[in-house]
């Protein structure tokens, strides 16, 4: 998209400066009043394309648009169906909507689905091309402020009671001492059936991760935030479903964007995963910067967890993605199983072995707090702190290269 300025004359002989070409669709009563200045206007700096308000708008009118203005009857299903359509082949180009008698609800609705800006029907020449302007000015906006992806890191469980959770929410207050930006940390509970991280950090969301895989192309940074619950040290975090819900039924495509969207707006994410796995979930881990398989120190839990392993090798995740945490270690004179023994056994990296702190930290997340946030120092969490940093020392060097 060009950011050079063409200039227009409106209908009362003022001049207009516009960035971009402009692509307006309506039906020839909307485009009444721009066909009698049209003469004004270069047809390299304007096109008008006369289409009833219930017909499906091009393709390769929406492709080839650098501003599209495009007139919708909200009464009519299939013209408001012309937004989710431009929306999907054309996720940022410059949107303005023409709309005759508008409710409030309705501009809000379609400012949420990605239309920048509303102009009225029939369409007049400078109102119109100041919509289109504004709407240039936004997605420019949009389009220089594209950030980097913040590391994803994905915590894995051999099998369900591991403590992956725990290890989810007490490592996600860690990294926030190495976010580089200050934009917080968010841990995404896809434990879609029984995940737990919003009473274990003590939040009480309104909404959901439903109402994010639900908001289709509404999907913005706005909604994200909005549902999202951030805690008073930093941590935010998008609840699982409130109602159990089938494995199976998970949009995989949404899902990505919730977490792509994530990583956009914070410094990192954190994602919990289910202990079943499925195709949604599994695809989650192909774009994860770090994989974290929390196992027990017992031969079912390693057993499964090469299992799980070789699965992870079978749909493309890099095994060097993939490191081991081992949880409950208890100090033993004749411990039967060490940590160079789950090294061993799953040719994986074993980046820390958490101590057994026995019930204690399940009292502090009965009181929705993290176990630092009850007894200060403790070993538990020295080793947390430990694991962020290798992480990050990780992350640091991957970007290096």
């Amino acid at each position: 998209m060009t950011k050079e300025s063409n200039i227009l004359n409106g209908s009362q002989g003022q001049v207009q400066k516009l960035p971009a070409c402009v692509s307006v669709v309506g039906s020839s009563a909307a485009l009444e009043l721009l066909k009698n200045n049209f003469d004004q206007v270069n047809s390299d700096q304007l096109r008008l394309v006369d289409l009833a308000v219930d017909a499906e708008v091009p393709a390769e009118i929406v492709k080839e648009a650098e501003i599209l203005v495009v007139e919708v009857d909200p009464s009519i299903t299939s013209s408001l169906k012309r937004i989710e359509q431009i929306v999907r082949l054309r996720p940022h180009l410059p949107l303005v909507v023409g709309l005759r008698d508008a409710s409030v609800s309705t501009v809000r609705t379609l400012l949420r689905q990605g239309v920048e800006d509303v102009a009225s029907i029939p369409f007049q020449l400078d109102e119109m091309l100041d919509s289109a302007a504004n709407a240039f000015e936004n997605a420019v906006v949009e389009d220089e402020d594209v950030v980097e992806l913040a590391p994803l890191i994905a915590v894995v469980k051999a099998r369900g009671g591991e403590g992956a959770t725990t290890v989810s929410t007490h490592l996600a207050s860690h990294l926030l001492e190495w976010a580089p930006h200050d934009r917080g940390v968010c841990v995404i509970d896809l434990d879609i059936q029984a995940g737990a991280i919003a009473s274990y950090l003590g939040v009480t969301p309104r909404r959901s991760l439903e109402d994010l895989l639900e908001a289709g192309y509404r999907l913005d940074s706005s909604v994200l935030r909005s549902i999202a619950v951030e805690r008073e040290d930093g941590i935010s975090v998008i609840s699982a479903p409130f109602d159990i819900q089938p494995l199976e039924q998970v949009d995989v495509e949404q899902l990505l964007r919730v977490i792509e969207l994530a990583r956009k707006e914070y410094d990192f994410v954190v994602i919990d995963l289910p202990s079943n796995w499925t195709s949604w979930n599994l695809s989650t881990l192909v774009d994860a910067s770090e994989i974290l398989m929390v196992v027990e120190l017992d031969i079912s839990s390693l057993r499964q967890a090469k299992r799980w392993l070789e699965l992870f090798n079978t749909v493309g995740v890099k095994a060097s993605k993939v490191s081991v945490v081992v949880n409950r270690v208890e100090k033993k004179l004749f411990g039967s199983i060490s940590l160079k023994d789950v090294k061993e056994a799953l040719k994986r990296d074993v980046l820390v072995g958490l101590p057994n702190e026995g019930g204690k930290i399940s009292t502090a997340q009965d009181q929705g707090l993290l176990y630092s946030e009850v007894q200060t120092k403790n070993k538990f969490d020295a080793e947390i702190a430990k694991l962020a940093e290798i992480l990050c020392a990780r992350l640091s060097e991957e970007q290096a290269t």
